[in-house]
This record gives C-alpha cells, sequence and structure tokens, in this order.
C-alpha cells in the first residue's frame, strides 16, 4: 500500500500484489514529502510512513521512524556524524 495525499510522493516500481524478486534492487521505492515549513514536512513523513505497507521484504521503514522521534532530527540539529553516534548509542557502545 502507498502512501498519498498532498506534499506526498512514493517513487517506485512496485504495485500491489507485486512479487519482489529475490534478487532485487534494495531500492524499491522512495519516499518524497515536502510542505510549507520543516514541520508540515515532518507531520507528512511521519503519516506517510505510518501508511506504507511492504511485505516480503525488510525495509528502513522502523529505522525512519526512530530516527524521525529524535529530538536533533526534529529540530535540524545535527551533522554528518550523528547517525554513527545515534546507532553506536542504539548498540549500547557509546
Amino acid at each position: 500500500h502507498a502512501p498519498g495525499g498532498l506534499g506526498v510522493r512514493l517513487d517506485s516500481a512496485i504495485y500491489a500484489g507485486y512479487s519482489i524478486p529475490p534478487y532485487y534492487d534494495s531500492l524499491i521505492g522512495k519516499l518524497i514529502v515536502h510542505g510549507r515549513d520543516r514541520e508540515e514536512a515532518i507531520a507528512r513523513l511521519k503519516r506517510s510512513l505510518g501508511e506504507v505497507v511492504i511485505g516480503g521484504v525488510d525495509t528502513t521503514i522502523p529505522l525512519f521512524q526512530k530516527l524521525l522521534a529524535e529530538p536533533d532530527i526534529l529540530s535540524g540539529d545535527y551533522d554528518i556524524h550523528w547517525l554513527e553516534k545515534w546507532a553506536a548509542r542504539q548498540k549500547g557502545d557509546a
């Protein structure tokens, strides 16, 4: 199931009932959202990630949902090292 609505676009070649082959390209789709400001775009992204239904393969949707709960991500207060540090904290390495 693909998300939709104002400011939401899913670029993908998959469709309802599509069977992903065993040697698939790991980029099966790209979710793009926009809004009048950061807060609106984030709200649309959260909603859209909750609407996407993809079965049969693991996706990065749970990761993005976790990231969208992080205050630094919500505020835009991060740099290129942020994700690596966050991942280490999740594993208990930091």
